[in-house]
């Protein structure tokens, strides 16, 4: 059995399903992992749900899914999603049709997945507290350290201590891009997969057991850049 992560979808099905067959993914038989925000943004999130559901994929909680679950909720109390962008309540559009199945599903999605052979979140773990210091919000939207309104000023990870025998995995940072950091011997400590496939970079993959960076490439720029990832 192999342990496959895969990076930041956001939307772009077509890459998901191109790196699953990269990965050689096989249901049953692989446990495949996705660092969050699945749906938004991008040019297919009712594909990428399909796979999603085909696949039995596990995932931690993202600020994109979070957003969404809490707009699904609002229409399911009859209430009208709210946003403070136009392009937020499109997202919203795309997921009304299989909202039935997906909201539960969200809801599901722990904030955390702390295995003996890794730590996944989504976007990091308080560089001082550690982890059971980390607030929700922390774990789906921390970026910078020290915080900065921004994006841009040094990454939590250039302060955290490296777990002392398994790698953090994380999405969220697509400014920051692809981050793979090891220790001395040459074995990985972190892994950080947002490679801004919906921006026209590429969707990354791991494989725990090999060490191993599989990467296909994004559509077509869906946006302009990631210089805004609230």
């Amino acid at each position: 059995m192999a342990t496959l992560f895969v990076g930041d979808i956001h939307g772009c099905a077509e890459s998901f399903r191109a790196l699953l067959e990269a990965l050689g993914f096989r249901r049953g038989r692989d446990r495949l992992l996705l660092t969050g925000d699945i749906l938004t943004r991008g040019p297919d999130p009712a594909g990428v749900w399909d796979a999603v559901r085909a696949t039995g994929a596990e995932m931690v909680m993202g600020n994109h899914d979070r957003y969404l679950l809490r707009q699904l909720e609002r229409l399911e109390a009859g209430e009208p999603p709210a946003a403070a962008r136009p392009e937020k309540l499109d997202d919203v559009a795309r997921v009304v049709p299989f909202a039935a199945t997906l909201v539960p599903w969200l809801r599901a999605r722990p904030y955390v997945i702390d295995d003996p052979r890794f730590l996944l979140v989504h976007a990091g773990i308080h560089p001082v507290l550690g982890l059971a210091g980390t607030t929700e919000d922390e774990l789906i939207h921390i970026r910078t350290w020290p915080p900065t309104d921004g994006i841009v000023g040094p990454r939590w990870h250039d302060h955290v201590a490296p777990l002392p025998d398994r790698p953090i995995v994380f999405g969220h940072d697509a400014p920051g891009g692809l981050v793979v950091k090891r220790r001395a011997d040459g074995t990985p400590w972190l892994i950080g997969l947002d490679s801004g496939c919906v921006y026209g970079g590429m969707l990354s993959g791991w494989i725990l057991e090999e060490a191993r960076l599989v990467q296909v490439p994004g559509p077509r720029p869906v946006l302009a850049s990631a210089g805004d990832r609230r």
